[in-house]
């Protein structure tokens, strides 16, 4: 009952900026699936085939802007994470350290809650905040794909869409997890910063391993584990279960480890 409370509290506070970002987000799919056109951007994968392999490998293990899966995967599935993350690195890492700082925690813990409910009342909310910007942005891929005379409606492959989309989320969610755990540790600026630089480079270190004197880096980043090109352009499920189980581990163990740090703190109750 506690948790619940701490939890409809959360979103009480913060539902206003879940539909907003929501809506700011969608209306960016709403524009990329409105401007596509075959005949315009397959053109472009010539120019794509010019680049360096590695900032290839930043856009996905494959491009192919001549079908609308595969530009669909470049422009949203693989930049969903930047759009999302960049919110979320900003919201997570200010929420717990923000009340340290400004001393309104001290109220919230002098109730009857637990440190573990609180920390886990805001992991609640922001989940709940993936979820509900990832429902809107669907919501507004769909109107995109109706109303562009250049899709096909019938022709489009939603499950493909659906899975990249869960995909997503389960990523957004070792992003959160990653900063939350981040945000317990340090000040809220500090752990703003170090929140993105680290996921930051998550992102490049499967792109520049071969670059890296370190054998078989790529795998200690959760990027290395999500990859939609194969799904969305050839329709491919190998290995999507296992990379998913490792993303949701990530994302567990990363919470757990909050909770832990955070029950564990010395804090002016």
């Amino acid at each position: 009952m506690q948790l619940l409370d701490a939890l409809k509290f959360e979103i009480k506070k913060t539902y206003r900026g879940m539909i907003i970002f929501g809506g700011v987000v969608g209306l960016l799919f709403l524009m990329e699936i409105g401007i596509y056109d075959p005949a315009l951007f397959e053109n472009l994968n010539d120019l794509f085939s010019t680049l360096p392999p590695e900032i290839v490998a930043l856009l996905g293990s494959q491009v192919d802007l001549g079908t609308f899966e595969g530009y669909s995967n470049l422009y949203l599935f693989e930049f969903a994470w930047l759009w999302y993350g960049l919110f979320l690195i900003l919201k997570v890492s200010q929420d717990i350290p923000g009340e340290m700082e400004n001393k309104t925690i001290d109220l919230v813990l002098s109730k009857p809650i637990h440190r573990w409910e609180y920390v886990l009342s805001k992991q609640i909310q922001h989940i709940i905040t993936i979820i509900t910007a990832l429902s809107i942005s669907f919501a507004f891929l769909l109107a995109g794909i109706a109303l562009n005379p250049n899709i096909v409606f019938m022709d489009v492959y939603f499950d493909r869409i659906l899975i990249s989309f869960g995909w997503v989320a389960i990523l957004l969610l070792v992003i959160e997890s990653t900063v939350l755990l981040i945000s317990v540790i340090f000040r809220r600026r500090i752990a703003t910063a170090i929140g993105f630089v680290f996921i930051m480079i998550m992102w490049f270190i499967p792109s520049f391993s071969a670059n890296i004197p370190i054998e078989n880096i790529e795998y200690i980043s959760f990027f290395n584990y999500f990859d939609t090109s194969s799904l969305m352009i050839d329709g491919l499920m190998t290995n999507i279960v296992r990379d998913m189980l490792i993303l949701a581990g990530w994302a567990i163990a990363m919470s757990a480890g909050a909770i832990i740090i955070f029950s564990k703190r010395d804090l002016p109750v």
